[in-house]
């Protein structure tokens, strides 16, 4: 590679955002996909721009994690007049083709989802990971021997799929929206009910069977708690949110910031915690296999 090409593969493996390989940049102005380095074989999360005509510059993101970086071959302070306005032009279409491209990945993994869906079936009460957990199938459906369940949004718009295998291996599929979107339980959430936001989706199902006068949702992950919640919140400016995570350290910090971001409640860690217990499906297992013996 020469200079340019590889001063920007260097520094985007220290931002988090580089090629799996420096053979994966491609250096002709256009925006490229690629695979980040560490993420599984095949998978294209990452994108690039690169430009080498003076001054050489370029932009990288992560589509799964959100980071960003933009790139000069120059520093900013030797630049001169007109190629500060190339850059400043510059910057601007890759921002707008990587927003394009992001939303055209949402477009293909909505579409694919709804195919997906329309042709699983419902899940068998009997499948290992719902045994295991001890919830029923509710809205689950079952694809080959996977669990599929809804990623939607408030509106009740399909935006992407979990799936959950027997062994309990989780994945959404490929390019999706994520933010702001959870997975439902049962009926979908229409504002006159109490909320309850939790992570995984087998967890938001214990809590519902617990409190079948409420609405329980599942955010997905922890980091997806503030933004589901902020949705919630700007959907249905008055209904009561209460924020339930896992008992995990980064559960406890993403539930309190999407619990103080909303003016939620808050689901307190019982006392009678064993430290066997990770979340609320956990606790409540417990619970039960305290009664019967």
């Amino acid at each position: 590679m020469d200079d340019h090409r590889t001063e920007f593969f260097n520094d985007l493996q220290f931002g988090g955002v580089g090629p799996a390989s420096p053979s994966a940049l491609v250096a002709d102005g256009l925006l490229h996909r690629h695979r980040i380095e560490g993420d599984k074989p095949g998978s294209l999360n990452g994108w690039h721009v690169l430009h080498l005509d003076s001054p050489a510059s370029g932009a990288a993101g992560n589509w799964r994690t959100g980071a960003r970086l933009t790139w000069c071959g120059k520093r900013l302070q030797s630049l001169t007049a007109s190629e500060r306005a190339l850059l400043s032009q510059r910057i601007e279409q890759d921002r707008k083709r990587a927003q394009e491209a992001q939303e055209a990945r949402h477009r293909d993994a909505a579409a694919k989802a709804a195919r997906i869906w329309a042709d699983a079936a419902p899940a068998s009460p009997r499948h290992p990971y719902l045994e295991r957990k001890g919830i029923a199938p509710g809205i689950a459906r079952q694809s080959g021997a996977s669990l599929v369940l809804p990623v939607v949004d408030f509106s009740g718009a399909l935006h992407g799929l979990q799936f959950i295998d027997e062994q309990g291996g989780k994945r959404f599929i490929s390019g999706m929206a994520k933010q702001g979107h959870f997975i439902p339980t049962g009926k979908a959430p229409d504002g006159t009910r109490t909320l309850y936001i939790a992570e995984g989706w087998a967890t938001a199902a214990t809590i519902q069977a617990m409190r079948p006068n409420v609405c329980t949702i599942a955010a997905c992950d922890a980091g997806n708690l503030p933004s589901v919640a902020t949705a919630a919140r700007r959907t249905w400016g008055g209904v009561p949110i209460v924020i339930a995570p896992d008992f995990d350290k980064v559960g406890q910090e993403k539930g309190r910031e999407a619990c103080t971001q909303v003016g939620g409640h808050w689901l307190p860690t019982p006392a009678d915690l064993p430290t066997s217990c990770t979340d609320w499906n956990d606790w409540r297992q417990f619970q039960r296999q305290g009664v019967a013996s």
